[in-house]
């Protein structure tokens, strides 16, 4: 089923991520060190206690610019001396979103942050490494201040840039051809890899347990985990993870070159790099990719946004994702690790302008998405008239997020793991009550940080500090559950149950409406599978 993550979001999710989480730490004169890999590093406090420290802009892989542009991502070179880790790295090129702060960008990008509060190579504490969302087009590192909330509760917090948009998922004929993997796009995805090796090999130096890391990601963050957990390259570089509103087992994603007909999908990787290239002025010829690399990446930026409808987002290319993680999933060929999954329950209000008004267009809409099982998805969310329609189609989003998650739990209780289901639905009191539970909002409770406007409760207290330990026992254990918080259970399929975090915290029914979208899903998949 079609989720939002194309969509711009409005103004409104700034507000909520904006405030506190993009200004400077405080500097000190002189900060902790801690030697990796590639040198040594001086990082700064980022509380008022001694041992709450952290190292900012760390290099993680060599800057992918010139011929390194749309190649895998190359080892750090060494540096001699004290490298300053202090300040944020560049965010990567992207066009301006309207729903967060535009900052400087550069191809230079490839930057991590660690958050710890014990510098200790014999700590051996939990990680979790952080993929921020945005649609794979836009987003950084410092979007969603984690850190200091979370590391503070005893586990060493990352989080990286990655490439995004046309300079991390461009697929292009001549890219494949040039690659020993007859594979091109998905540079973003190796990217978090090279991260997540980078975590690997020096995180035990900052207090870190390299064989406890927890990846968690929030849109399409939580995406690229999915993604990551159906490729083959990630084995061993992490033990747990937690996806919050997106998935990719759940649906069809596009091919680099085999058009696929479902998920409101249109044409293939490669012909959406041929298409840019076109509007670049570069034709195929031997000369072509040489030409693309040395267009400056703002001009790159300009020619997309004229041309909107071409998207750049993970693809299925044989190599980093070999085949459809629908695929991947349902024959148990998945990383088998716990999972921490969920959604929020008015995931689309806070999304952007849609052309979906009259029954006719909703029915085209459920025609792209699911083609001869439209019929079905219709009478799952009906609309008898026009004035029914935008009900019928938020209905229909908000329980896509809710139907990935669904699905997740299932996949991977299949395989012997635990798997913990939770539907967020918290209604702040304030200015955004209207909106509902939206997308995003639960990092408010994670990071401890709201906007200024937020009306502050009781309420809000209790649940950000059962949230955050929830998603901490969980990295730390593998199960969210600790003495002091509500009994969440295991996803179970007798009982088809999640768990509620909200005003109401404990087990709820799973909606009838998503096992409407299983069945069509099953059909989906079984239609295809014969196919092959």
């Amino acid at each position: 089923m079609r989720r939002g993550f194309h969509w711009a979001a409005t103004s409104v999710f700034v507000l909520i991520l904006a405030n506190a989480c993009l200004g400077s730490l405080p500097s000190v004169s002189s900060g902790p060190a801690v030697r990796v890999e590639a040198g040594v590093l001086e990082g700064m406090q980022f509380g008022t206690a001694e041992n709450e420290v952290a190292f900012l802009g760390v290099p993680y892989a060599a800057p992918p610019v010139g011929e390194l542009r749309w190649k895998p991502p190359q080892p750090v070179s060494r540096w001699n001396g004290t490298r300053k880790a202090t300040e944020f790295g560049a965010v990567c090129p992207q066009l301006p979103a309207g729903w967060l702060p535009t900052l400087p960008w550069n191809e230079d990008c490839l930057y991590l942050n660690v958050w710890t509060t014990q510098l200790d190579a014999l700590a051996k504490r939990p990680v979790i490494v952080y993929f921020h969302g945005g649609s794979n087009t836009a987003g950084y590192s410092q979007l969603t201040p984690l850190g200091p909330a979370l590391s503070r509760l005893g586990v060493v917090v990352v989080s990286a840039n990655y490439r995004l948009g046309p300079l991390g998922f461009f697929a292009h004929p001549t890219l494949t051809a040039e690659s020993k993997h007859h594979s091109s796009g998905n540079y973003g995805l190796l990217d978090q890899l090279q991260a997540l090796k980078w975590v690997r090999e020096n995180i035990s130096r900052f207090g870190g347990d390299p064989d406890r890391v927890t990846v968690m990601g929030q849109s399409s963050g939580a995406v690229d985990i999915c993604l990551l957990m159906a490729s083959p390259l990630a084995a061993g570089l992490f033990q747990r993870a937690i996806m919050e509103s997106g998935d990719c087992q759940g649906t069809f994603n596009e091919d680099i070159r085999t058009p696929v007909r479902y998920n409101g999908i249109s044409g293939t990787g490669e012909g959406t790099g041929e298409r840019l290239a076109n509007d670049l002025g570069v034709a195929d010829g031997p000369d072509a990719l040489q030409k693309l690399r040395s267009i400056p990446a703002d001009e790159i930026l300009k020619s997309w946004s004229k041309d909107r409808k071409v998207h750049f987002d993970a693809i299925v290319d044989g190599w980093i994702v070999p085949e459809q993680p629908a695929s991947v999933f349902a024959e148990g060929k998945q990383m088998h690790v716990p999972v921490l999954v969920g959604s929020n329950a008015d995931e689309a209000t806070v999304f952007g302008h849609n052309d979906v008004k009259t029954v006719d267009q909703y029915k085209a809409y459920l025609l792209r998405d699911t083609e001869n099982y439209s019929g079905q998805e219709f009478r799952a969310f009906p609309a008898t008239s026009d004035a029914d329609v935008p009900a019928a189609y938020l209905r229909l989003e908000n329980d896509s997020f809710a139907y990935g998650a669904y699905s997740m739990a299932q996949m991977m209780t299949r395989t012997g793991q635990k798997a913990f289901l939770y539907y967020f639905t918290y209604v702040e009191t304030g200015k955004r009550a209207p909106l509902g539970a939206y997308h995003g909002e639960e990092l408010n409770f994670l990071s401890n940080v709201f906007p200024d406007d937020w009306e502050h409760s009781q309420d809000d207290e209790k649940l950000g500090e059962i949230v955050r330990t929830y998603w901490v026992q969980f990295a730390k254990t593998g199960d969210p559950n600790v003495a002091g918080v509500p009994q969440w259970p295991a996803y179970h399929a007798r009982k088809d149950e999640c768990f509620e975090l909200g005003r109401t915290i404990g087990g709820r029914p799973v909606a009838v409406q998503l096992q409407a979208l299983e069945r069509i899903m099953k059909q989906i998949f079984a239609e295809t599978t014969e196919a092959r």
